[in-house]
């Protein structure tokens, strides 16, 4: 009957220390591996999603531009070649053109029209009539993490060619010499 009893009671015996220890170690691998995973793609989650918050940015202060424009404010698109105009993104916010968060986001987004290059001593490869074409450039920074500085326009021999939308290898990590505050209000 002893035996029997003993027989029962070794079959109800739990895990020993060894073999907990053994799962805690497979499981914690597991997880550094699972986070050494993901960590990057949030990373570039966050960047793309600013990337697209400047581009709206950028869409914003078109909006912006047109319609003082329609309304026969100063702050319209510039007419002349070459002459640029800028709004802050704090206008933006404020005047209801962009969703953004007023205490979040600083910056500025410049509009430049474009030139006629054909009449200007440049070399042939860039010649070209842009006098109808306005160009966008946006210096945006995200609280204290990430920035945009002057990206949205494509250069090509020093002369703006195309709008270009803004992607994650544009932004870059907020530090003590890439952003200045002038950037946050207009020339």
């Amino acid at each position: 009957m002893n035996k029997d009893i003993n027989r029962e009671l070794n079959s109800f015996r739990g895990f020993t220390l060894i073999e907990l220890l053994a799962v805690i170690v497979v499981l914690a691998i597991i997880i550094l591996i699972a986070v050494n995973a993901v960590l990057p793609q949030m990373e570039r989650a966050r960047r793309s999603s600013f990337a697209i918050e400047a581009n709206v940015a950028i869409d914003s202060a078109s909006g912006y531009f047109m319609s003082a424009g329609l309304t026969g404010s100063s702050n319209g698109l510039p007419s002349t070649s070459g002459d640029t105009a800028c709004v802050t993104i704090e206008d933006l916010i404020l005047g209801g053109y962009s969703e953004l968060d007023n205490s979040e986001y600083r910056g500025r987004v410049v509009v430049t029209k474009g030139s006629n290059l054909t009449t200007q001593d440049v070399p042939s490869e860039y010649k070209n009539d842009y006098s109808n074409v306005y160009f966008y450039q946006v210096w945006i920074k995200k609280g204290d993490s990430m920035v945009i500085l002057g990206e949205g326009t494509t250069t090509n021999g020093g002369y703006p060619v195309a709008n270009v939308s803004i992607g994650e290898g544009d932004v870059e990590g907020l530090t003590d010499s890439n952003w200045q505050t002038s950037y946050e209000t207009c020339p």
